[in-house]
């Protein structure tokens, strides 16, 4: 817990709605029990309902992780929820204050009990009063309170004796409770009690440890199935363990376990041996009762379930009207184990007053030996508020979930993405490997459709990796590509202009290679021929310095019927179509073809033309280096 943070302030002001419910056990025969006539009979009376305001006041985080603090519980009547009974209800009850002091000075010398006596008798008291609900509970003016706080101040501090009113007396109480560092499962839990781990009025850790036992207002987080867990509070004088029983429970939207008293609580080590230092000063009370006189200002109050409910049978036959019922008066705790929350509780224990022998005050002396009930009470939380249900149910159920929903949809959307940079990437990839591909294999198909139109072998299909086209012989000076006069060269030129012309005529024709030749000075011719298909492709280029080569093609059967129509013949039509394409840097479709050859006239004077580049020495030239 921090200063000031969301849990410090949960546990310093709960917001929940804690009642305590208390049932009086009004005396129906105080005259026949009084004459010895009848044993004593009671009758419930209530509820009466009040609203515990729980606060941890004035507290101080020490260096050691745990804070300090000053506990207050006002409580706030509650008629509504009171079922008709009202605070001004006329009870008849015991006298406490009589009878705890005719219990402290039964076996006193004979003078001082005179002199009670003699005060008894001042002062009209009787063992039996008539008054209301609340001055019993919260005090009721008493002649032998006042004698006693005059004459006794270190016994007895108050000058009205109210049995609710001493249980949630809290004004020097001062408490330490760890802050959960470096330990979270133990926030909120106590680590002192009057500055000692352990209570004076018992001997041995089993029955005087405190230390990290819980108020009601947090347990130890992260409770295992078979752990037990400690509860303590003022007025039950007692730490006690609770254990978990039966199946989950929901309430609202969170979900908890049963845990109730362990089992022989209140047996003083009848049954379990380690309980019988709760045994006062060695005396053992019967079966189902604790004395807890040290906490009750010396006064003889025992604690029982209601109705003496397990305990020993002399108790419930002593007093008429007991009926123990385990459906009600059976305390229970629902927890939720991760947070330690308590999400329901309801905690019933009974104040009676127990007597040794009496019979030396003859006006109480039929209460010797008798363990009489007085009342009983439940502090019961019946669930949490919508508004603390709500805050928890989004810590425990939904957030868990969130976090790994929100890990596994970022690793998903992370994925996608990757999967996505990588398949555009690929794509990419795949669309220039295709891309360098057709501009590869048009290069050599272009030198092969030449040698077919210049009458090379009808099978001769080169592949990339089959034909090195441009490369320099052994001794020669020069690359063998195109060899012609300066009359030619200028012819050359002018019928290069002239098919540049035509290509600006057909854009459609000229875009196909505007791409691989843009901004290179070259002449060029493109041949090649698939003997599968009857289809060539044509292409040159001739650089100053390189050859490069690109593509164009078209159906060589409609070639040769083209050409065959010609009048200078077919061998020279093809070698005049080369010029042509040599000439003008395309080849296309044979709509093309028709278009360029009709258009070819090329003369030389001494006979002499320009020598294709796949073979050359077919026309004159000289071999290449490489083939």
């Amino acid at each position: 817990m921090a200063d000031k943070g969301e849990i410090f302030n949960l546990w310093a002001q709960p917001p929940v709605d804690l009642y305590i419910k208390i049932y009086l056990f009004n005396i129906t025969n105080a005259e026949a029990f009084l004459a010895g006539r009848e044993q004593l009979k009671v009758e419930q009376v209530g509820p009466y309902v009040y609203k515990e305001i729980m606060t941890h006041e004035n507290i101080t985080f020490n260096e050691n992780n745990t804070m300090s603090t000053t506990p207050s519980h006002p409580l706030v009547w509650q008629e509504h929820m009171s079922e008709g009974h009202r605070e001004d209800d006329q009870v008849i009850m015991l006298n406490i204050a009589m009878l705890a002091i005719s219990h402290l000075t039964a076996s006193h010398p004979f003078f001082v009990r005179m002199a009670l006596k003699t005060l008894f008798v001042s002062t009209q008291a009787e063992p039996i009063v008539r008054t209301t609900a609340k001055e019993f509970m919260f005090g009721y003016p008493s002649a032998l309170a006042r004698l006693g706080n005059t004459f006794l101040p270190n016994w007895i501090s108050f000058e009205k004796v109210g049995l609710i009113d001493r249980m949630y007396d809290f004004s020097t109480d001062f408490e330490t409770f760890y802050t959960g560092v470096p330990n979270p499962a133990l926030s909120g839990l106590y680590a002192t009690y009057r500055g000692e781990t352990t209570l004076p009025q018992w001997q041995g850790d089993h029955c005087s440890n405190i230390e990290y036992a819980s108020d009601g207002t947090k347990f130890k987080s992260f409770i295992q199935p078979n752990e037990t867990v400690k509860f303590f509070r003022k007025s039950m004088c007692r730490p006690i363990n609770l254990y978990r029983v039966g199946e989950q429970r929901t309430f609202g939207s969170l979900k908890g376990y049963n845990y109730v008293f362990e089992d022989n609580a209140f047996d003083n080590g009848a049954t379990n041996e380690a309980n019988k230092c709760f045994c006062r000063k060695g005396d053992c009370q019967p079966v189902g009762l604790i004395d807890v006189t040290d906490c009750y200002y010396g006064f003889p109050i025992s604690l029982s379930f209601p109705h003496f409910m397990n305990g020993d049978v002399g108790l419930q036959q002593n007093i008429t009207g007991m009926n123990p019922d385990p459906a009600q008066h059976s305390s229970a705790f629902v927890i939720q184990p991760e947070s330690g929350l308590p999400l329901s509780l309801s905690v019933k224990v009974q104040i009676n007053m127990h007597f040794k022998d009496l019979s030396n005050f003859p006006t109480v002396s039929k209460f010797s030996h008798l363990t009489a009930p007085m009342l009983w009470f439940e502090i019961m939380m019946p669930s949490l508020p919508d508004s603390l249900d709500s805050r928890f149910n989004f810590y425990l159920n939904i957030l868990p979930l969130v976090n790994p929903l929100g890990f596994w949809l970022a690793l998903i959307v992370g994925l996608g993405l990757l999967g996505y940079a990588i398949t555009r990437a690929t794509l990419h990839m795949s669309s220039y490997a295709r891309q360098a591909a057709n501009i590869s294999e048009g290069k050599y198909a272009r030198a092969n459709l030449l040698q077919n139109l210049t009458g090379g072998a009808t099978n001769q299909v080169y592949s990339p990796c089959e034909l090195k086209l441009i490369d320099n012989s052994a001794g020669a000076n020069k690359q063998h590509v195109i060899g012609r006069s300066t009359v030619e060269d200028l012819a050359f030129q002018e019928r290069r202009r002239k098919s540049a012309y035509a290509l600006e005529m057909e854009p459609a024709l000229s875009d196909a290679g505007a791409s691989s030749d843009e901004g290179n000075e070259c002449d060029t011719l493109t041949l090649s021929r698939n003997s599968t298909t009857s289809s060539s492709c044509i292409e040159v280029e001739h650089c100053n310095e390189e050859d490069d080569i690109c593509i164009e093609c078209f159906d060589e059967n409609a070639l040769e019927t083209e050409l065959a129509g010609s009048s200078s013949g077919g061998a020279e039509a093809k070698h005049q179509l080369a010029i042509s394409f040599a000439s003008s840097g395309f080849a296309s479709s044979p709509s093309s073809i028709r278009s360029s050859s009709s258009n070819v006239n090329v003369g030389s004077s001494d006979g002499k033309g320009w020598v294709p580049y796949a073979y050359p020495h077919q026309f004159g030239g000289t071999s290449p280096k490489h083939a």
